[in-house]
Parts: C-alpha cells; sequence; structure tokens
C-alpha cells in the first residue's frame, strides 16, 4: 500500500511531522491535523486493493477464560484475532494475506497462528493456505498501524462510554463522532453491514449464545 502511506505521510507531515499517530495523543492543538489524515482513509481511491477498517468488538465483562481457555487470558485475545482474521477471509474469497499485527509479548508465536488460520480455511473449503505471512510490527514506524489505532480509538471511546464521562476529552469526543459519521455509522453499539469501508461485529460470547437459544425453545 505504498500510495496510502505516502498520502498519509503527506497529511502528517503538514502539522503533525514527528512522531507517532495515535489515539491517546489526539488533543484540540492538533485536531485539525488528525481530521486531515482520517479524510485521507475514508477519500482514498487510489487503484490498489482497497483500504477498509475491520473490527471485533468482545464485551470483556462476560469473558469466561476459566471455562474456555484454561484460566489464559491470551488464549482468549487470540481466538478472537482469529475470528476476526477469517471473517476477512469470508469477505475476500481468493485473496492471499499478509497479517502484521502491532507487536506484543506473547507465547505463541506468528507461525502457530499463520497454521491456525491456514486449517480454519481449509474446513472451510480452501485448499489454497491464503494466509501467506503472519509477522509483528512496530507501530512507532508503520503508518497504516497508526491509522488502525486512530479508527479504533474513536469507535471505542463511543463503545465504552467515554464521550459520557464529566471529564471527557472534548477534541477525542470531536474526532470520535467525525470518524463515524465519515464511516456512516449511526450507533456503534450495533452490527455494521459485514463489508464497507468501515466496520463493526459485536461477536456474541458462547453463553450469551446458549442462552439465546435456551430462550427460543
Amino acid at each position: 500500500m505504498p500510495y496510502f502511506e505516502l498520502a498519509i505521510r503527506y497529511s502528517k507531515q503538514l502539522e503533525l511531522p514527528d512522531g507517532e499517530l495515535k489515539w491517546n495523543k489526539v488533543s484540540n492543538a492538533e485536531l485539525h491535523a488528525y481530521k486531515l489524515v482520517i479524510d485521507r482513509f475514508f477519500d482514498f481511491s487510489v487503484g490498489e486493493s482497497p483500504i477498509q477498517f475491520h473490527s471485533l468488538v468482545v464485551d470483556t465483562s462476560k469473558l469466561r477464560d476459566d471455562l474456555y481457555n484454561e484460566g489464559d487470558r491470551e488464549t482468549g485475545f487470540n481466538k478472537e484475532i482469529y475470528q476476526l482474521l477469517m471473517k476477512c477471509a469470508k469477505i475476500y474469497p481468493g485473496a492471499i494475506f499478509h497479517v502484521y499485527p502491532d507487536h506484543r509479548d506473547t507465547k505463541a508465536t506468528t507461525e502457530e497462528l499463520r497454521a491456525i488460520l491456514n486449517a480454519g480455511c481449509r474446513k472451510n473449503g480452501d485448499r489454497r493456505a491464503p494466509f501467506r505471512r503472519v509477522q509483528f510490527r512496530d507501530s512507532k514506524k508503520i503508518i497504516c498501524l497508526q491509522m488502525t489505532d486512530l479508527l479504533l480509538g474513536a469507535m471505542t471511546f463511543r463503545i465504552n462510554g467515554h464521550h459520557n464521562r464529566p471529564d471527557a476529552s472534548a477534541s477525542k469526543a470531536h474526532l470520535s463522532s467525525y470518524v463515524l459519521e465519515r464511516a456512516g455509522i449511526r450507533d456503534p453499539m450495533q452490527n455494521s453491514p459485514i463489508r464497507g469501508k468501515y466496520t463493526i461485529w459485536h461477536r456474541r460470547l458462547r453463553e450469551e449464545r446458549s442462552r439465546k437459544i435456551k430462550a427460543r425453545s
């Protein structure tokens, strides 16, 4: 995605020449610059592969790692990454995937995750092993990961109710509303269409699905 990265870097250098684009750094003094960067994401239309943002939301208050993940939160987190990437495989049948998550300390290797993802694809009838590369990257050096942090921060600011706090950041509240409006998201607490420039998927956890099935029976 060289053209996209060049477009972001150009917008960034106008008012944010130094440092990392990061949701936690959004301030009133830099709000206009961050909006310019966000506009580049939504307006980018150079004839490359589409630039899209797909997210998975999990209510962490309902997680039961003790029941399903042998008490290991990392295992549960990796399962959610798997679910999101398998959704992407469903959205883009026939595509080849290179996955570059932000670096984090983990016991599981990226090669293990790649093997699990390709095994999941084989179960769905895809014998190509479409996940060709899964490698950690440093977000300080990767513009696309920085953009992901902004788009994700704008969404979670609303979903977690931070916009309603008495001490809520006015600049973050404004940028959050700006991102969601540009994305056409009226209510981030609801699922968006599965395909699109900016999508939100609220995943029901196992116990939630079980209760729903019982309620129907």
